[in-house]
């Protein structure tokens, strides 16, 4: 007990696409007390995005304004653990007492936390903390065995999207997480506090990591590039990519150069609903132009295109 007291607590952060966990942990990392936590974010596709949300650029390892560090994993979760370790000693970054992993929102939990307990003496897996989306999680449980994992191993399952889904929605959602992960408590995310996700403890479980298959089937992406956009075009197109093909589109998410707009912004739609754009709340530049990716099932990467172009989105 007392060498796993002195190791770093590591919680692993999932939920399928679109569940709100970059939110939350936006929210979470502007308090002081996890100002000295190191976040992991990976995601899928050919370009990440979700990192930019909350983090300040400056090459792989990055300072937030809180005093937290940020790095996205470029290959395997245990290397990136021990070069970030390795770096700590070094004092290349600065020191921290935590590690927050947030996962693509199609990973298994599973590999994750085998890689953790398998990572050695210097940390340790203190939870698995699952966000779960009110309006869709029914659908996204019936057709997902990624989501189904998430839910099944999390020790917490954080409800989101509550606002916006109906009161039969969320007891529907509360009862098909209570059927799937009995042993796991429930919060509503505006309620939920940093003890709710850091130094939350596993359960004694006897669970089989390596048992669990990792496959997205024939899930993929398509990356979309342009210069300056009018955010009319770039939502009427979305709009009418999600009424054609809204059953395949899992998620479509970008940062985008509106004309007329002195900073880049984030954008995403989930499942039929487009979220307006917002200003990346960072002070580096991701780079120039535009990009959008689109994440679904069997995507037709040239009509996609097409249509983007036709759309006279990058005009």
């Amino acid at each position: 007990m007392s060498q796993e007291q002195h190791m770093v607590p590591v919680t692993i952060l999932t939920g399928f696409l679109g569940s709100g966990k970059t939110t939350l942990l936006n929210r979470l990392l502007r308090l002081p007390e996890l100002a000295d936590t190191a976040v992991i974010v990976n995601e899928f596709g050919e370009i990440g995005l979700d990192h930019l949300l909350i983090e300040q650029a400056i090459e792989d390892a990055v300072l937030l304004k809180n005093g937290c560090i940020c790095c996205t994993v470029r290959g395997d979760i245990a290397d990136t653990l021990r070069d970030l370790f390795a770096r700590r000693a070094s004092g290349d970054v600065p020191w921290f007492s935590r590690i927050a992993i947030e996962t693509t929102g199609l990973a298994d939990p599973a590999p994750v936390a085998q890689s953790i307990v398998d990572s050695g003496e210097h940390c340790r897996l203190d939870a698995i903390v699952t966000t779960a989306d009110a309006l869709n999680l029914p659908q996204q449980l019936a057709e997902h065995a990624a989501a189904r994992h998430q839910v099944a191993f999390a020790d917490r399952v954080l409800l989101t999207k509550a606002d916006l889904a109906s009161a039969a929605q969320c007891a529907e959602a509360a009862r098909m997480l209570r059927l799937l992960n009995p042993r796991a408590a429930t919060r509503p995310v505006a309620e939920v506090t940093a003890e709710d996700v850091f130094g939350v403890g596993r359960a004694a479980l006897a669970l089989d990591f390596h048992a669990v298959a990792t496959s997205h089937g024939e899930i993929s992406s398509v990356l979309l590039r342009a210069g300056e956009l009018q955010w009319d075009s770039v939502r009427r197109w979305c709009c009418s990519v999600l009424s054609l093909r809204g059953a395949d589109i899992l998620r479509i998410k970008g940062v985008l150069r509106l004309r007329g707009a002195s900073r880049p912004v984030a954008m995403q739609a989930v499942h039929h609903m487009v979220h307006p754009p917002h200003p990346l709340p960072m002070a580096a530049d991701p780079g120039e132009g535009s990009f959008l990716v689109v994440i679904g099932r069997n995507l037709p990467q040239a009509g996609l295109e097409a249509s983007f172009r036709a759309a006279h989105c990058d005009r």
